[in-house]
């Protein structure tokens, strides 16, 4: 912690260093963007340009000197410097990402980038309030540092005044020696010599050599169940579609966008070409240990999905820690359905209450079925025969624009007729 820079100068000079970085790194994921294009790796390319438009965003963020454009947490002195050289560690952290990205002649680690950039949001928004409270806190400690460092001075030279003294000492009674051996006719030993028994051989400076430590890499068998599972999770978006969206509208009629990579599966549905995916379904591999930090990194996720927006999000690991299973099965938010799995266990874990969350876990689950519409309505025909839209409404989860698009696709095609009863009912075509 650098007492030596005071915290209101530190946080504006944090501020123009961030600004810079992103900047910077702004203008190499535009050749990183080129790589994945040439490379025709389409979905990384996709995913490249959207982290280039959050990053455009958080430079517009650090263009301002306000603090209250950042956000603000409260937190003591410590917590502040400690934030502070995170946060500009992290944009360091994503530029080097970055520019590792553009000279390796590997495929690009976009989920990396990607982390990187969900941490320096996370950043922005947690960047410590300075109050008077901890300012005087600041003071104190400098007061304190100063008259620490006082009596260290003063111990260390009166150290260095008693072994001078010390020396002196033992310089006299050498001497005092000297002159003894000389009336007695003997004389002391050469100060400093060892008889050959008294040497010790140093110690081999190969054996005090480190092997450097490897990059952590997934061993083979957490990579076979990854890759396992990412192959169901690939034949699921490949073979079937969406149909319900989370408030209830039909959507089997847009595009399902799939995108895939070695860790990750993602399936999109967009409203028109130009407009941002109103329903994301995302799995990738994301390991992370501590609860709090995997909190804030949703909290930070959630924030960032735009209004008539949903998105389905799923971390894989090969082991999570029981406190984070209990907190997402907790979980809730109307925008943002948050789901972890455990391939150890083959466990899926989320907020099972969530009427949304139930919607969309087929979609990171290794297996299950799932219902279309059309066995829905068959079930209705066999049950009942003549049914109407209240009825779909209800065995569905379509709200009432959505049954009624859904069904009147059917009658168009002439799978169902409108038998006109006492209000709209339907059944199979002759």
């Amino acid at each position: 912690m650098d007492l030596e820079s005071h915290p209101t100068t530190l946080q504006e000079e944090n501020r123009k260093k961030v600004h810079e970085l992103l900047k910077s790194t702004h203008s190499r994921i535009e050749k990183l963007i080129q790589k994945t294009y040439q490379q025709k790796d389409s979905a990384a390319t996709s995913q490249l340009r959207q982290l280039r438009t959050r990053i455009t965003g958080l430079i517009s963020e650090a263009e301002k000197k306000e603090l209250d454009s950042f956000g603000s947490h409260e937190g003591n002195i410590d917590d502040f410097y400690e934030n502070e050289e995170r946060f500009v560690e992290t944009s360091r952290m994503l530029l080097q990402e970055v520019e590792n990205g553009i000279t390796t002649g590997e495929s690009v680690d976009v989920f990396t980038i990607s982390d990187l950039v969900d941490k320096m949001e996370m950043g922005f928004s947690h960047r410590i309030e300075l109050t008077n409270k901890n300012l005087s806190e600041y003071e104190n400690r400098i007061v304190s540092k100063k008259q620490t460092e006082k009596e260290e001075s003063e111990r260390q030279e009166k150290e260095l005044r008693e072994k001078e003294q010390k020396e002196a000492e033992e310089k006299d009674l050498a001497e005092d020696k000297t002159e003894l051996s000389e009336i007695s006719g003997t004389y002391p030993s050469e100060p400093g010599t060892n008889s050959s028994d008294d040497i010790v051989a140093e110690p081999s400076a190969l054996n005090n050599e480190q092997t450097p430590a490897k990059k952590d890499e997934l061993d083979t068998g957490t990579l076979s169940k990854l890759y396992s599972y990412i192959n169901a999770l690939e034949q699921k978006f490949e073979k079937h579609h969406p149909e319900i969206s989370y408030d209830g509208e039909y959507i089997a009629d847009k595009q399902w966008k799939v995108e895939l990579s070695k860790k990750s599966v993602r399936g999109t549905i967009k409203e028109g070409r130009f407009r941002s995916p109103m329903l994301i379904v995302d799995n990738y591999w994301k390991s992370i240990d501590d609860k709090r930090d995997i909190i804030e990194m949703i909290q930070a996720k959630a924030s960032t999905i735009e209004q008539n927006q949903y998105m389905s999000l799923c971390f894989i690991s090969s082991f999570w820690d029981q406190s984070i299973k209990d907190w997402v099965k907790t979980y809730s938010h109307q925008r943002l359905g948050f789901f972890i799995y455990d391939l150890a266990e083959d466990d899926l874990a989320y907020n099972e209450t969530d009427e949304n969350n139930r919607k969309f876990a087929f979609w990171h689950s290794s297996n299950g079925n799932i219902t279309k519409l059309t066995e829905i309505v068959d079930q209705l025909i066999e049950d009942e025969e003549y049914f109407g839209l209240d009825d779909v409404m209800e065995y569905s989860g379509l709200n009432l624009s959505g049954a009624k698009k859904f069904i009147g696709g059917l009658v168009k095609k002439k799978v169902l007729i409108d038998v006109g009863l006492d209000s709209p009912k339907y059944t199979r075509s002759k």
